[in-house]
């Protein structure tokens, strides 16, 4: 460990880029696909009608539990399904197991001209551990 920091120490000039490169592949990464909104947030959108709120879980993982309103468009169907989504005036919110295949999720709809895309941050996963209800 002593020589990994007295490497990264004398050659800063190498360090310093690589720290910051890997900053930004972070950041980027984070931000893919659309703003996180926590579980509270999420609440409050539904409460007031202001969302239309996709589980991108298998079907069979959605019979077994899914927020209340939620609509099932798998993951791997979500390319060819996006026609569902087109002519909504309301923010998608995407919702996956643990939040990473919501990021992208996004970016599809992002390239198909959807734009309000909002993401569940740590998915079913995160409303679970809240105490939340699925029906």
């Amino acid at each position: 460990m002593v020589n990994i920091t007295l490497f990264l120490i004398d050659h800063y000039y190498l360090s310093v880029p690589l720290f910051i490169a890997i900053i930004l592949l972070i950041r980027s990464n984070a931000q893919k696909g659309g703003k996180r909104i926590s579980c509270q947030e999420l609440t409050a959108l539904a409460n007031a009608d202001n969302m239309l709120l996709v589980d991108l879980r298998p079907s069979d993982d959605f019979e077994k539990g899914h927020i209340t309103g939620a609509i099932n468009i798998p993951f791997n169907t979500l390319e060819n399904s996006t026609y569902k989504l087109q002519n909504s005036d309301k923010s998608i919110v995407l919702v996956c197991e643990m939040g990473s295949q919501s990021g992208n999720a996004g970016e599809i709809l992002n390239k198909e001209g959807l734009n309000d895309i909002l993401i569940l941050k740590g998915g079913i996963g995160e409303w679970r551990q809240s105490n939340l209800p699925l029906v």
